[in-house]
């Protein structure tokens, strides 16, 4: 089995950095559980640019993002041992995620970058674990399954064919290994 693994929103928190910065710079108080929509920048008045400028900022701040769930380089681990578990991200501070990942003893299989969130629907992999709605729509609408991480910014899509929400990485172990169970009794 081949698992795509999305970094922001999956394994890191990276969002609870960025709002730390934006409340400071705008004496705000927007917190995650505000995050209704994928482009939610656009309500704040931000550009797509402005926005992911300021996230790549924050990962020049790497040793203070958290991670998504305690245990996860064991989780990663865990996926490892199902197949081949790439990093598969869009994220233009690609170096900053790397020590990041390395810091937090996430070990996978290669680091693969595509230029759009959306370029991942053209990969090949069996299984997509990812938290933007936008991706999981193109990846399942080709046919493809996503493990959508559940977030406040994606709640609005349902589970389908090729949508499955998980709360966490145990529930993402749970389908991928009734979906492997499923491919041995064919």
């Amino acid at each position: 089995m081949r698992i795509a693994v999305d970094v922001d929103g999956v394994l890191a928190d990276i969002i609870s950095v960025w709002l730390t910065y934006y409340n400071r710079k705008h004496n705000s108080s927007l917190s995650k559980e505000q995050i209704q929509r994928w482009d939610f920048w656009k309500s704040i008045g931000y550009s797509a640019e402005r926005f992911y400028a300021e996230l790549a900022t924050c990962w020049k701040e790497w040793l203070k993002v958290p991670a998504i769930e305690s245990d996860i380089a064991n989780s990663i681990a865990m996926l490892r041992s199902l197949g081949k578990v790439d990093i598969v991200s869009a994220q233009i501070a690609k170096d900053y995620v790397k020590r990041w990942l390395e810091h937090n003893n996430i070990v996978y299989d290669e680091y693969v970058s595509v230029a759009r969130g959306v370029d991942k629907a053209d990969l090949a992999y069996d299984a997509f674990i990812d938290d933007s709605p936008i991706n999981a729509e193109r990846i399942s609408g080709m046919g493809k399954l996503v493990l959508l991480y559940d977030q406040p910014w994606n709640r609005h899509l349902s589970n389908g064919r090729y949508i499955v929400r998980v709360k966490n990485m145990d529930g993402v172990k749970r389908v991928l290994m009734d979906r492997l169970m499923s491919m041995k009794r064919l």
